[in-house]
């Protein structure tokens, strides 16, 4: 047999190993997508899919980096590198670790309407396919289970607690709307840095009526504050979002309000102009408590604060022009259809945020991002939701599954790859920002 046959009949067997689980791996999708559980209570889904895992031959640790609903699900190829042998986290070895990310948390009130369920079955499967080429290659396979990416920051969780250390790729998928998409050749970071705060004002309650002037209304602090935000979106720059909503606001119109609040998302192209975002916003929040007389709680929310105490943001994404080629590479064999990348209005930025922007800046990593249906459908809205369960959802989900693992053959079988992806990541490095600093 010639090494390019022999290629070829590995490639055929990941192809294979994935088709032959398709109804399971659909099954799974329908199961979570049924059971829709918020940020950190993914224990369903967390063991639907880890007990597939196990079925499948992986060695599975559940729990990992002290997250309840995450885990870890490895599989070694013959040759297995020894930590010692490994340069720290993303170091190119003889036998790499190609790592796909798996979610699985939903949203609250309209559940699984970003189509977590369809990232979760999609990495699943890729991990099974390139399973299957193991007896063929070394190297090692991870499928990690990261919860909690709508807000709450589990990636950041895991990569804190030393979970993706020694990890020299990461791979992973998002639904889209109507398009499937891989850039050949990206020059700029996908998605937007995000943090978020939540902004409380203390007044003081009085008669609404008969002695208005002994209270201070901490509603007209937030309206004031909605009110400035407002005018500041005149001088900020194009790719950035500010959006919120009014949490707490009084309890009855006959008394004045002592309390009131709201949550904001803040986001921006970078992590450091995120920074400058924050603190224009922070100078109106203080205006607001100055003009109002009441007094200011500034409470870190988004991505919820770490267990260590941090309040990191979502970082941009760094591309990888390296990966994204392999990818378009296998996508045929893959039965997987691209579109043509649209220009983007905001300079390359899309407006989406999430924590494994976190993970992308500290290995090579890819997300594929593919259709769930014909036309444009909005994300986090229940025509999404809908969208995230059909069949053609499903068949790109199982097609991004054999592209992501036959990207896996291709890394495994050829360490000069990783060591593309690692250059082309490390040109683009740029030092994480500081999270921005909290005054109380």
């Amino acid at each position: 047999m010639t090494v390019a046959t022999e290629r070829t009949a590995v490639r055929d067997n990941v192809v294979a190993a994935v088709d032959a689980k398709a109804d399971e791996l659909i099954a799974i999708s329908r199961d979570i997508h049924a059971h829709p559980e918020l940020n950190f209570e993914e224990r369903h889904a967390a063991q639907v899919l880890a007990d597939a895992l196990e079925r499948w031959g992986f060695v599975v640790e559940r729990g990992v980096g002290g997250v309840e609903t995450a885990f870890r699900a490895s599989a070694r190829g013959r040759a297995r590198s020894r930590a010692s042998d490994r340069g720290g986290n993303g170091s190119t070895t003889a036998a790499p670790t190609i790592a796909f990310l798996a979610e699985y948390d939903a949203l609250p009130e309209i559940g699984h309407a970003c189509g977590h369920n369809l990232i979760a079955i999609s990495n699943l499967g890729a991990g099974l396919g390139a399973k299957a080429a193991l007896d063929e290659l070394a190297g090692t396979i991870q499928v990690i289970g990261t919860p909690a990416e709508e807000g709450g920051g589990g990636k950041i969780r895991l990569l804190e607690a030393g979970v993706f250390e020694g990890v020299d790729v990461a791979l992973s998928s998002h639904p889209g709307s109507h398009l499937t998409l891989i850039d050949p050749d990206p020059k700029l970071p996908w998605g937007l840095a995000l943090i978020g705060y939540r902004y409380a004002y203390h007044g003081k309650a009085a008669h609404a009526a008969m002695a208005p002037q002994e209270g201070i209304n901490a509603l007209n602090a937030v309206l004031r504050l909605f009110s400035g935000i407002d005018t500041l979106r005149q001088h900020v720059r194009d790719d950035v979002r500010i959006h919120g909503v009014i949490t707490d606001g009084g309890k009855a119109p006959n008394v004045v309000p002592d309390f009131a609040a709201a949550n904001f998302m803040l986001r921006a192209r970078d992590r450091d102009h995120l920074k400058v975002v924050v603190e224009k916003v922070r100078a109106v929040a203080e205006g607001a408590a100055l003009e109002t007389g009441a007094r200011l709680e500034v409470i870190p929310y988004y991505p919820f604060p770490t267990p260590r105490g941090t309040h990191r943001p979502y970082e941009e994404a760094r591309p990888n022009a390296a990966l994204a080629r392999l990818a378009i590479a296998n996508a045929p064999r893959a039965g997987l259809a691209l579109d043509q990348p649209p220009p983007s209005p905001r300079g390359g930025a899309g407006g989406a945020s999430s924590d494994f922007g976190n993970v992308s800046q500290v290995v090579p990593s890819l997300a594929v991002s593919f259709k769930v249906a014909e036309k444009p459908t909005p994300g986090h809205s229940p025509a999404m939701r809908e969208a995230a369960i059909t069949d053609l959802a499903h068949r790109n989900a199982l097609a991004v599954a054999k592209t992501l693992a036959l990207v896996a053959v291709d890394l495994l079988a050829d360490p000069a790859k990783v060591a593309e992806a690692r250059g082309d990541f490390t040109a683009r490095e740029d030092k994480p920002a500081a999270a921005p600093e909290v005054k109380r």
